[in-house]
């Protein structure tokens, strides 16, 4: 027990310098008035809870939660049927299937964002190979897109493992008791999947809930989430408290519904 104390003592070390210290930082920051960094200038003040708390601030955070809501369900949708279908093909094929997807997330974020948004041009990538003019960048439409494009392999990835460790033997048990397909699935494969669909959720929503370079660069600066405010509050760097206030408060949301997931996942047997 000592030696595996001593060795996760230099990841305790990385986890307090990178974590726990920012964290406590953006706590002193939330309760600050202050400029910048000049903590010699700083004064106490909950000034900073009224500036957050504020119809503004909570039609972005709603509008915010409704993008990776809706990036999370089309990543579910489309996600779990190609998990499912990799995860029935032959070793070989599956492989090659699942690199396909991992290839992408080797290119820098930005770099493919900026692709797809020149797809969606009018006289871009679709224009100049298919002929066909659209004009899709700045939408809406657009910003779930790259979303989408961007998080859907963190929804396969885990419902595939899932799926692929589950034994054979239940889904013939369950044929050979007289159960038809779809009834195979809802009843054995789908309840035995549900912690990767949890997983899957969790890396898909937070991210997309956090998000600011996709908005930012696919709506062409006109979509403003909670991402991009929180952004704005620490670049211009003169308002590290509110901006600290607002993280808070989002990091909170997100251990709450990491909370909430986990305890849906112990009872996932029974939701079905």
């Amino acid at each position: 027990m000592k030696r595996f104390k001593i060795l996760a003592l230099p990841y305790s070390i990385w986890m307090v310098i990178l974590v726990v210290f920012p964290l406590l930082i953006m706590v002193v920051l939330a309760f600050l008035d202050i400029q910048g960094l000049d903590f010699s200038t700083a004064t106490f003040t909950i000034d900073n809870f009224k500036a957050t708390f504020n119809q503004t601030y909570f039609e972005v955070f709603l509008r915010s939660m409704g993008y990776a809501l809706i990036t999370t369900i089309i990543c579910i949708v489309i996600g779990y049927p190609i998990a499912y279908i990799v995860s029935r093909l032959k070793p070989q094929l599956s492989f090659i299937i699942l690199l396909l997807f991992i290839l992408p997330m080797w290119t820098n974020m930005l770099l493919r964002i900026q692709s797809l948004n020149m797809m969606l041009l009018p006289e871009g990538f679709m224009k100049n190979v298919f002929g066909i003019s659209i004009n899709l960048s700045g939408t809406t439409f657009s910003v779930i897109l790259a979303m989408v494009v961007v998080y859907l392999p963190f929804m396969i990835f885990p419902i595939y493992t899932v799926l692929e460790k589950q034994d054979p033997l239940l889904i013939e048990a369950s044929q050979d008791l007289g159960a038809s397909g779809f009834k195979t699935f809802r009843k054995v494969t789908l309840p035995l999947s549900l912690k990767g669909v949890a997983s899957g959720i969790i890396m898909v929503f937070l991210p997309a809930a956090t998000s600011f370079t996709i908005p930012e660069i696919m709506s062409k600066g006109k979509l403003v989430l909670i991402g991009t405010i929180i952004e704005q509050k620490f670049k211009s760097g003169s308002n590290y408290g509110t901006g600290s206030l607002i993280s808070l408060f989002l990091i909170a949301f997100i251990f709450i519904a990491i909370f909430i997931s986990n305890k849906l996942d112990k009872e996932g047997a029974t939701l079905i």
